[in-house]
Formats: C-alpha cells, structure tokens, sequence
C-alpha cells in the first residue's frame, strides 16, 4: 500500500512540473469563446466578427471578410508587452480558407512588425500570390525593398487545418508548417527569392515584435471577397 501511494505521488508531482514548464512556455492563448475581442485591435474596412456557424474547438470562431485592395482588409492585432519582450516565438492557429486569393493577387494571413535596429519599419510575412501557393514576404518604410520567398506549397481551402509560424529577429529567420508539414524556411535556400527594391541589401532585416497582426487583406483589385475563419491562437516560447 505504502509503495503504490509512493507511486501515485511520484506521478503527480511529474504531472505538476510538466504541466508548469508547459504553462511557462505559453505565453499567449485566445480561443475565441468570449463575447468580445477585447486583446485584439480591428483594422480595415472588412468584416471581423465572432461566428458561431463554424470553430475548430468550443462554440465559436472569428471570422474574417475582406475585399479588393489594402483598404478593405480585415485584420485583428495585438499589441502588448510580451510581444514585445520576445526575440523568438512560435505562433498556432487553426484557419477554414472558404476559397483563397485568385492567381496573381498577393495576399497576407500572418504578420509580425515593429522598428528594426537600423531605425526603419518592417514587416514579416505569410501569405501567398502566384495559384494560391504559400509565400513568405518583407517589407519597410521609408526605405524600399517588398522582397518575396515563394514555395511550391498550396494553401488548403474548405477544411480546418492548423499554420504554425516561428519568427526569430536575431537569426532573422522564419518558418510555417501547414498541418504539422514544414512547407517554408526564409534561411533554408533562395529558390524563388528576390526583392523588388533593393533600399537594405537584398537583407529580411527583423524588427523589434511590436505588433501581431491576423487575418487577411489582398493588397490587388480584382480577385473579388474572402471569407476565413481562424480559431485557437496559442504564442510560445517553444514549439507545441
């Protein structure tokens, strides 16, 4: 009897410490089953709103609805001292892609901005353009250079399915898996790789995480409206 309570409490102490170090690791949870987007600021002429008509998990989602063109954008962001705290983080989610961007529109789902150590604004990101095929893309003012990373891989559409990203400002690295496949890494080769202006270099110069920014927005006319979903938003230390 003594050996089996030994045993019992050996196990719940490792469930304790797993479950602390766990804890520790998370920084950033929100699955959307609130009234309100209290955390998170609104951007754009789309619409953002909690729907209950589709989630991955719980009752309810986010939806996104955006039009042609940056104006009409539909993005949620947040702004907070532990964004700004991290060189590094792993950022989750889960998306329901109604239909992607046509072919030749550029588009952003995932971005991470802030002022650089150079003194310039830049911009992280993850989004697609050319058969709605994934693209990591990089951009600043006042300095020029919009830079792209292209992939071969196509966002999933009609289906749940969960991004994983990890940006790094002192390696100025990233990467994302779709449903757990590592589908792109900024550092990894430069196939398909270029920038428009060359103001830094040819350089993915990272900034200071100063904001997160979710959602959609077709920076081109003439691909029509879209429609996502995203649920599950988890930001860590490390990856989950």
């Amino acid at each position: 009897m003594l050996q089996n309570k030994r045993v019992i409490y050996f196990f719940l102490i490792l469930s304790i410490l797993l479950s602390n170090c766990t804890n520790s690791t998370i920084v950033f949870t929100d699955d959307f089953e609130n009234e309100s987007l209290d955390e998170w600021s609104k951007s754009g002429a789309g619409k953002v709103y909690l729907d209950a008509s589709k989630s991955h998990s719980g009752k309810q989602s986010i939806c996104f609805e955006s039009g042609e063109g940056f104006k009409n954008r539909a993005f949620i962001a947040l702004e907070n001292k532990t964004i700004t705290s991290l060189e590094r983080f792993y950022g989750s989610m889960y998306m329901f892609v109604e239909e992607a961007s046509p072919d030749g529109v550029h588009w952003t789902m995932i971005q991470a901005s802030g002022t650089t150590p150079n003194g310039f604004h830049s911009e992280i990101r993850y989004g697609g353009q050319h058969q709605k095929r994934i693209m990591a893309n990089y951009d600043t003012n006042p300095i020029k250079t919009d830079c792209w990373h292209h992939t071969q891989f196509k966002i999933p559409e009609k289906k749940w399915f969960s991004v994983q990203w990890f940006f790094d400002r002192k390696s100025n690295n990233a990467k994302l898996w779709i449903d757990g496949k590592l589908v792109h890494e900024l550092n990894a080769n430069d196939v398909d790789k270029g920038c428009l202006a060359n103001d830094n270099n040819q350089n993915w110069t990272f900034p200071l995480f100063e904001q997160l920014t979710l959602g959609w927005v077709d920076y081109q006319k003439g691909g029509g409206s879209r429609k996502i979903w995203i649920d599950d938003v988890i930001l860590s230390k490390e990856k989950l």
